[in-house]
């Protein structure tokens, strides 16, 4: 017999512990003080744990609860509209053990408990080295993407293959910053160090005029730090002064490239590339067995794929959960912003929310 439960995780992040720390796939997106972190990020703060329970297994699943009403431009509707998403990056649902058709019923009872409860659509950013789960996701129904091969580097080869790996540019770019006398550290995550990496993360975001979903407020940055799974990397110039620098998340074996900014007055002594570098080598010495780059935009894609020939493929998940009101509000949509109705984008009323 199984049981099905759901829950804010800030107001029972304990009990939500008392699963996680059972799971043999979780990832440091599961983990609770990450999502405590993200809920800050959140605008309306609420994260749900969804938990499926047979005997002493289990599966679960957290996930972004958004109100649809929220967005100006949908402030007319005349009904309470939600929809679903994983946390910033990556998710998907992780269990006890290997137990795919728990997963699968798991999915049956969100897709029920979002049609008892106005939500009309679900996105999943499936986590890349959860490799079960798009095929998981397809057979329950959910439209599969694959979005791109993501860039990671393989940290069991030897430190000389790893370097051997990278494109001549970059390893030019590591000598100049070795020249340049550039420093690497593993920096201490207090309030000054924070502030230091926000200041220059939000102006490079500012210089890229990036989208509102790369931008993170002053809470998620304390919280963030407070994680035991995070670590904050500086480069300083030898003045001591912070160029570069870059959050990482570290779960086990893998190490994910998180966030990372550069100042770009001092571009030309190339701290990013030498910045990256450093991570790469401190993350072996450390004893993990990938570095997680990812994917991005052209130009951030090409950046990555300088230091590694590896790749993982990256996919999403999309449900129409309630295609009639999905539709409708997507054509309330259309008649706002003609000029992106052709974009494909999902869901797409969020489109440049």
């Amino acid at each position: 017999m199984s049981e099905f439960t759901v829950w804010n995780l800030k107001d029972d992040p304990y009990k939500y512990n008392h699963y996680i720390e059972r799971c043999f796939n979780r990832t440091p997106y599961h983990l609770a003080e990450y999502l405590l972190a993200e809920e800050e990020a959140e605008e309306e703060k609420n994260i749900r744990i969804f938990l499926l329970e047979e005997n002493e297994d289990f599966a679960l699943f957290p996930a972004v609860i958004r109100r649809v009403n929220s967005l100006s431009y949908m402030c007319d509707l005349k009904e309470e509209v939600y929809d679903l998403i994983t946390p910033h990056e990556y998710g998907g649902i992780i269990s006890s053990r290997d137990l795919p058709m728990l997963q699968k019923l798991l999915l049956e009872h969100i897709f029920d408990y979002g049609k008892r409860n106005h939500v009309i659509f679900q996105f999943v950013r499936i986590n890349p080295y959860l490799k079960d789960l798009p095929d998981l996701y397809k057979n329950a129904g959910y439209e599969i993407i694959h979005s791109c091969s993501q860039v990671y580097v393989d940290l069991r080869k030897k430190e000389e293959e790893i370097i051997k790996d990278y494109k001549y540019n970059v390893r030019w770019s590591i000598k100049r910053a070795k020249r340049e006398g550039l420093k690497f550290e593993i920096a201490m995550k207090n309030s000054e160090n924070v502030r230091t990496f926000q200041k220059i993360y939000n102006k490079a975001m500012d210089r890229l005029n990036a989208e509102r979903f790369f931008y993170f407020n002053d809470e998620y940055f304390r919280e963030l730090m407070k994680c035991d799974c995070t670590r904050l990397c500086f480069v300083r110039d030898v003045d001591d002064t912070v160029i570069a620098s870059s959050i990482l998340l570290l779960e086990e074996n893998t190490v994910y490239y998180h966030l990372s900014c550069l100042d770009r007055n001092y571009a030309s002594k190339q701290p990013m590339n030498y910045l990256l570098h450093c991570m790469i080598l401190w993350s072996k010495k450390m004893g993990c067995t990938t570095f997680h780059l990812g994917g991005g935009g052209k130009s951030l894609l090409q950046f990555k794929e300088g230091y590694s020939k590896d790749r993982v493929d990256y996919y999403t998940a999309y449900m129409i959960s309630d295609r009639d009101r999905y539709q409708n509000i997507c054509e309330i949509w259309k008649n706002k912003f003609p000029q992106y109705a052709d974009k494909q984008f999902y869901p797409l009323y969020r489109y440049r929310e």
